[in-house]
């Protein structure tokens, strides 16, 4: 009977009814797990709704860009830019034949007209004999090319007297600079040039740059070789590669013992 008794006492208390406070913190428990699922569900119908409205906006922002496509306006744009093409083009034409892009010799009696007629012009003055000159004419060779709104050009000064004194030219090489016929600077020999025999061509087009003659564009013209004198420059023993075109060049008899010649 006491072991009866002692085990229906024992289910009396496991079978013991919930507090009202254990009821009140299982509800609280319940509702706030019911609060996270809802903001879980809510956040991705979010996600999901900003991805859709990113979709359509991206759809109608492609639909406008066709619609552009059809625009008369683009079409006379286009037809504008065509024009500009062409005329720039017949321009160049045109300057070509007035001796733009190329470097030109020219006799004393063509000067003026060359000088005057045109808004900008390099000239070359140079001896035939001068080594330096000879170096002049290479750069400007590659140079001309290159900027086709200014004329360059090369008159010898044994064959140009007048106007050797009229400019005062007493060293060759000698390079003039004009705007509007009208000299506005020169290069005498290669003291602004680095001073030395092999200066690259990007100093020269940048000294051109200084009074607007020119206005410089950074190309691959010459990079190779100015890169490579660029990396030897100031290395002990540093030398120009056989096939380098400087190495052609500057590499001759007494070539070092030449200067700047007075006229």
């Amino acid at each position: 009977a006491t072991t009866r008794r002692s085990g229906k006492q024992r289910h009396s208390k496991s079978d013991k009814m919930p507090t009202y406070e254990q009821l009140k913190g299982e509800a609280q428990l319940g509702a706030l797990e019911g609060a996270l699922h809802a903001a879980v569900r809510d956040y991705k119908k979010e996600m999901m709704d900003g991805e859709e409205a990113a979709k359509q906006r991206q759809k109608e922002a492609n639909t406008k860009e066709v619609d552009l496509l059809d625009d008369e306006d683009l079409d006379e744009l286009h037809a504008q830019r065509i024009r500009e093409m062409k005329a720039e083009a017949m321009r160049r034409q045109e300057m070509a034949k007035k001796g733009h892009g190329q470097y030109v010799e020219i006799r004393e009696d063509q000067f003026l007209q060359e000088v005057t007629t045109c808004e900008k012009a390099v000239v070359h003055f140079f001896h035939q004999d001068f080594q330096r000159c000879k170096i002049v004419h290479k750069h400007l060779q590659a140079v001309a090319p290159k900027y086709a709104e200014c004329k360059f050009l090369k008159l010898n000064a044994q064959e140009a007297p007048f106007f050797v004194t009229k400019l005062q030219i007493q060293v060759l090489p000698c390079i003039v600079m004009f705007k509007k016929g009208i000299a506005c600077d020169r290069i005498v020999g290669f003291e602004e040039l680095g001073g030395v025999d092999d200066f690259t061509q990007i100093r020269l087009e940048r000294r051109l740059t200084e009074q607007g003659i020119i206005a410089y564009k950074n190309d691959d013209i010459d990079s190779d070789e100015e890169q490579e004198l660029r990396e030897r420059k100031g290395i002990k023993g540093g030398a120009l590669y056989e096939g380098s075109k400087y190495k052609k060049a500057f590499n001759k008899p007494n070539y070092d013992s030449d200067e700047d010649e007075d006229w």
